[in-house]
């Protein structure tokens, strides 16, 4: 078998398992012997795994969704002058898809959205770490690191003295997550430190439970208008006991 252009297209057909059985037989001999193909091959299979698994869900466009709902519409209204018992589970049987549907592309996005900020709070505290680059300005005092982030972002963060509740305010740095500038809080426990990255969200207010990334503790929380990512090797349960103090001093006791 050659490994011109024509080969190497059946080779993408051979990856996705869509040849005939003596065709595969074909490959199968052919990879034992080509290390060019057989390197083709993973790299073949090694892209649809990252698109599997890291490509974001998105929802599905509003004029796909419409033309699925006029199109059930019409089958019932056909199936219902044929077959009127039969015509109306399957549309029941349509309608139960569509909706099942839509609320997997909600939640497959929403989760999908939250695994790809995990990591790159992540990388950003362990960015801070690695270059030793943890504040760029350091103070203990909330009302001297508060200013100092005007003109450096488009939003003013709440910040918090925790020292009381045994987390100390130590500085505070610029920093980017997914592109976009954010505040980031340095605060301290005994002998380890936590990124707390902030930027604004939607109101309200919550604290999920803590994620595990690279070895690393996560966790998400929401207050005062802002999205809140603490980050840290702190074990979860004070990690988690942080963020609920941080929601309650940003809104002076709103969060409940």
């Amino acid at each position: 078998m050659k490994c011109d252009q024509a080969g190497r297209d059946q080779l993408h057909a051979f990856a996705d398992g869509e040849l005939s059985e003596a065709d595969e037989r074909h490959w199968e001999a052919h990879l034992r012997e080509c290390a060019e193909c057989r390197a083709e091959l993973e790299r073949l299979r090694a892209l649809r795994e990252a698109i599997r698994t890291r490509l974001p869900l998105r929802e599905p466009p509003r004029q796909l969704r419409d033309d699925v709902r006029r199109a059930v519409r019409a089958e019932r209204g056909r199936r219902a002058v044929a077959r009127p018992r039969r015509g109306r589970w399957l549309a029941l049987a349509a309608t139960v898809c569509i909706a099942v549907g839509a609320g997997s592309w909600t939640l497959g996005r929403e989760a999908a959205m939250r695994d790809t900020l995990a990591g790159d709070v992540v990388a950003g505290h362990l960015r801070s770490l690695q270059l030793e680059h943890l504040v760029d300005i350091t103070s203990s005092e909330h009302h001297v690191v508060k200013p100092w982030f005007a003109g450096k972002v488009e939003f003013s963060p709440p910040v918090p003295d925790l020292a009381a509740e045994g987390y100390p305010l130590l500085g505070a740095r610029l920093d980017f997550i997914a592109g976009q500038p954010v505040a980031a809080l340095v605060y301290g426990r005994r002998e380890h430190r936590v990124n707390l990255f902030v930027w604004p969200g939607s109101a309200g207010c919550t604290e999920d439970g803590a994620l595990v990334r690279r070895g690393i503790n996560v966790v998400h929380g929401r207050a005062a208008g802002m999205e809140l990512w603490a980050v840290s090797d702190l074990n979860a349960a004070e990690l988690s006991d942080l963020v609920r103090r941080w929601e309650q001093a940003a809104t002076d006791g709103g969060c409940r």
